[in-house]
């Protein structure tokens, strides 16, 4: 990394993609069973100042957690963040991950955002590194950017790199693709539209996107052929995609699954990625070891029968208040502007249950049990996961309030975020946006000492009576249970 890393850090989001509880799924639907969520042992590598590992410990305050960074601000950014929010249950090193003083078992080891950003050298270092402290059973995790999508964004970035001559974040890089833009011959129509979508990416972002993505010296797209055999050569065999939406075989044509019949998993896995066109890659890894001592190969298609002993949340509400109980009737679910219609009438009672319960989740033989439909069932629901990102499977289940308390609590670490500033992240680690402002100030302060009608004292709502107040604290406190902010 340079020193515009430590001068200008990453953008600070989470990645609800990369939560041990998403990678102890993907291991269930691939055939292995990776260690219990609730208790375990994570370590994130390159976790800059806490904005991904900090909201998952506050939802787990049964597991423990290290972060390492070689940014010694962005690590001391992360320990002041840790110590006001309360959390005891994480560590952070200020240190290269060779030089880090890391203890072996770890059950999850997280890498966003650092494999592409490292020379080859320093890749294979580091996944020999993942391979050292992975416990035996555990899953790591290691997203990076790949080839084929990122070609033609390669024209972009060594032509904002020239034309800058510097490292850093410029707030003109999208119109200065737009003056390259300009200048392109009319008959090379495919590389102006190129250039076109970079500079919209970049318009929607952050600086520091920009910096990291497109001017940084160290960035190297690869084929994912070629970091998967890496990560075998440090010990490391392939899981699976951390979005399984995003490579599962069953969503492609049936030529792509007949072609890649004989291939082994890296191979299988880029032709994947020419056929979508992919050009970022969230790879989970277990340790070769074990993988040979449990006789677990790599799956070519995800094992619905999983689902049985996970749990299960929906984003799907019906449309009609009532049911139909005919079993020829077709009913309609809708998340946002997703709509799905449902025929069969056992997956439509278990989509009922889950809207009932949203946004916790169930668990899958309690709801398969009381919907009924057995092998039908299964298929219909993963089905819908798999193919509208609608219903999200879980092996954790963190204890959200669905309907305020007398008191209400909200996760610490997003009360801290909505007293301060940035981005808001729920138990189920996903990024929420408020509707309002006052909704932000009622769960910066909902710390569980706090009556509704204490909290309506507290809030800025000035243009409001003290009965509209607490009316308005009260609707913003079902719209922060909606949003899985509220825990018990």
């Amino acid at each position: 990394m340079s020193d515009a890393y430590d001068e200008l850090p990453y953008t600070d989001h989470a990645y609800a993609e990369v939560h041990p509880d998403r990678l102890a799924v993907v291991a269930r639907l691939s055939g292995w069973t990776a260690p219990a969520v609730a208790t375990a042992r994570v370590l994130e590598l390159g976790c800059g100042r806490g904005g991904n590992l900090l909201p998952i410990s506050s939802a787990m305050p049964g597991a423990s957690f290290v972060g390492v960074d070689q940014s010694a601000r962005q690590i001391d950014e992360a320990r002041a963040l840790a110590g006001a929010a309360g959390l005891a249950n994480v560590t952070f090193h200020a240190a290269t991950f060779e030089g880090a003083p890391l203890e072996h078992g770890f059950d999850f080891v997280l890498c966003h955002g650092v494999v592409s950003w490292v020379p080859a050298a320093t890749r294979r270092a580091l996944f020999a590194k993942m391979a050292s402290v992975l416990a035996p059973g555990g899953v790591a995790h290691a997203s990076f950017n790949v080839l084929p999508g990122w070609y033609e964004r390669l024209a972009a970035r060594d032509w904002l790199r020239f034309a800058s001559g510097h490292e850093r974040g410029s707030a003109d890089a999208a119109a200065t693709l737009d003056w390259l833009r300009a200048r392109v011959p009319p008959e090379r129509a495919g590389y102006k539209d190129g250039l076109a979508a970079v500079a919209r990416r970049i318009a929607e972002t952050e600086p520091a996107y920009v910096a990291h993505e497109y001017l940084a010296r160290e960035q190297h797209p690869e084929l994912v052929a070629r970091v998967i055999a890496e990560a075998e050569e440090a010990g490391l065999t392939y899981l699976g995609d951390a979005i399984p939406q995003a490579t599962a075989f069953e969503l492609l044509d049936d030529a792509v699954t007949t072609r890649a019949a004989a291939m082994g998993a890296a191979d299988a896995q880029q032709l994947v990625d020419f056929v979508t066109g992919a050009s970022f890659r969230r790879a989970l890894f277990v340790r070769t070891d074990e993988a040979s001592a449990r006789g677990w190969r790599w799956p070519r298609r995800l094992d619905p029968a999983a689902l049985a002993g996970l749990r299960v949340a929906s984003r799907l509400q019906p449309e009609a208040p009532d049911a139909s109980a005919a079993a020829d009737a077709v009913e309609r679910f809708r998340a946002g502007e997703l709509t799905v219609e449902i025929a069969d009438l056992h997956a439509r009672r278990a989509l009922r249950a889950l809207a009932r319960v949203t946004p916790a989740s169930l668990g899958w033989d309690d709801l398969a049990r009381d919907a009924g439909g057995g092998s039908a069932l299964t298929t219909e629901l993963f089905d819908a996961w798999l193919a509208t990102g609608a219903l999200d499977l879980h092996a954790f289940a963190p204890k959200l309030a669905t309907f305020p308390s007398r008191h209400p609590r909200a996760c610490p670490f997003a009360r801290l975020r909505a007293a301060r500033g940035g981005a808001l992240t729920n138990a189920w680690h996903q990024e929420v946006v408020l509707p309002a402002p006052i909704v932000r100030e009622v769960l910066a302060c909902a710390d569980g000492t706090r009556t509704d009608e204490e909290l309506a004292a507290a809030v800025t709502a000035s243009n409001l009576t003290p009965a509209e107040r607490v009316a308005a604290v009260r609707k913003s406190l079902l719209i922060l249970a909606s949003l899985a902010l509220l825990v018990d």
